[in-house]
């Protein structure tokens, strides 16, 4: 048996930790990992950037950590992407958010205990982002 959490945000701004705490219409889930789930199986995340502020590249990558992961703070790389403001008159290329998906992971965690889930980005700043991450719970 497995349980999840999707969660996500705005990540506007470049070295800085973001935390993602909304689920669409609802501001508030729970980030509480479920009652007998040990561990971390499965992440899926994606980012999304309308590419629209400096040329250049950028990293995103995901921080899991608060109370309920054991043994610290993880921290994995997910994405990257790297743009060219459009020319007057030219058509802006398309910005394609592909997720990404970790099938084998064993992060432990302590059930009944608060996951923090954040998104941080290095580099060049992309503009608007929208970042969203999906953790699968097992035992």
């Amino acid at each position: 048996m497995s349980r999840t959490i999707t969660v996500e945000a705005d990540v506007n701004a470049i070295d800085t930790r973001t935390l993602l705490t909304a689920q669409g219409s609802v501001t508030t889930p729970s980030l509480v990992v479920p009652s007998g789930m040990k561990k971390i199986k499965k992440i899926i995340a994606a980012i999304a950037a309308d590419e629209l502020a400096d040329d250049g590249q950028y990293i995103a990558f995901l921080r899991l950590g608060g109370a309920a992961v054991l043994n610290g703070e993880a921290v994995i790389v997910f994405a990257g992407g790297g743009n060219q403001l459009p020319q007057t008159g030219s058509d802006v290329a398309p910005s394609i958010g592909l997720p990404y998906v970790i099938s084998d992971v064993d992060i432990d965690v302590s059930p009944s205990d608060t996951i923090t889930i954040a998104v941080e980005i290095a580099g060049v700043d992309p503009g608007d982002t929208t970042a969203v991450v999906t953790l699968v719970y097992g035992k």
